[in-house]
């Protein structure tokens, strides 16, 4: 087995279909897919028939728990593949990017490469990305990777296992790529961007003012705050922190609509560093 293709998933239908039809359309047979399926329900059943009897070789695991860091490892001790990647579960591959990932792969420079994510108008998404292949460093990587597109030599990440602590479901909600690429790099982990690794993944910040974006930042700022606090990276925390806390009297000011997203992050900052 070459590849095996971990998707943990809750709450989403159409969107795992649509992902499920990019893996179809690619060209390797070579590969398999695990559903770490979180929605203590069946709703997620006829569509795993349905892609099996399209060929897909598909492992449904139905479990009774929730967090994505431990979904992601529970994918890790059931995957068969030289290889193991955890796209999200509403990300689809771009045409050829698996193909071109385990290329590199192949040539065992690297143990781990990572791509990019862009909207539907080739827009970077969720971050902004570098624009040129690069290996990553611990002096340069931040612009560099976004655990859902990342491919890992499966012998390596084994090693290492993401801390479920950190990530959606857990209380300090993200920042278990920042944590588990760091560990990497600290002990010589040999790890590649390259943006022609591209997912399509729909943007995930709009107008800083519904309530799923302020619970997102919270949650998501909590995480910030414990990552930095883990690996002592104390600048990048009072970075963060004091630029929120002076830019959000201007937001009150002037840009009042987004007072609650602004406040909401600062909030989570101070939380994620206070509880453990």
């Amino acid at each position: 087995m070459k590849l095996s293709i971990v998707i943990p998933t809750l709450g989403r239908v159409k969107e795992v279909k649509a992902l499920l039809q990019s893996v179809s359309e690619n060209s390797r047979a070579d590969f398999e897919v695990i559903i770490v399926d979180q929605n203590f329900s069946d709703i997620l059943d006829g569509m795993v028939t349905e892609y099996r009897d399209k060929g897909l070789s598909i492992r449904h695991y139905k479990v009774d728990f929730r967090g994505l860091s431990k979904a992601k490892n529970f994918g890790i001790e059931h995957a068969e593949g030289e290889y193991i990647c955890f796209p999200d579960d509403d990300s689809t591959f771009c045409k050829g990017t698996i193909d071109y990932a385990l290329a590199i792969l192949d040539t065992k420079e690297y143990e781990i490469v990572c791509g990019k994510c862009v909207d539907e108008t080739g827009t970077d998404s969720v971050k902004l990305f570098a624009g040129t292949a690069s290996a990553l460093s611990l002096q340069s990587f931040e612009d560099k990777f976004i655990e859902a597109t990342m491919f890992f030599e499966t012998s390596c990440i084994k090693r290492f296992m993401y801390d479920e602590g950190l990530g959606i479901g857990a209380f300090h909600g993200a920042e278990e790529g920042f944590d588990i690429v760091y560990r990497m790099l600290n002990e010589g982990v040999r790890l590649f961007y390259d943006p022609k690794i591209v997912f399509y993944h729909p943007q995930v910040i709009f107008g800083h003012a519904s309530s799923r974006e302020i619970r997102r930042v919270f949650t998501y700022r909590c995480g910030y705050a414990r990552v930095c606090l883990k690996h002592k990276l104390t600048g990048r925390y009072l970075d963060r922190l004091i630029k929120v806390a002076l830019y959000l009297p201007f937001v009150m000011v002037f840009k009042r609509g987004k007072t609650r997203y602004y406040t909401a992050e600062l909030l989570g900052l101070l939380t994620g560093a206070v509880v453990k």
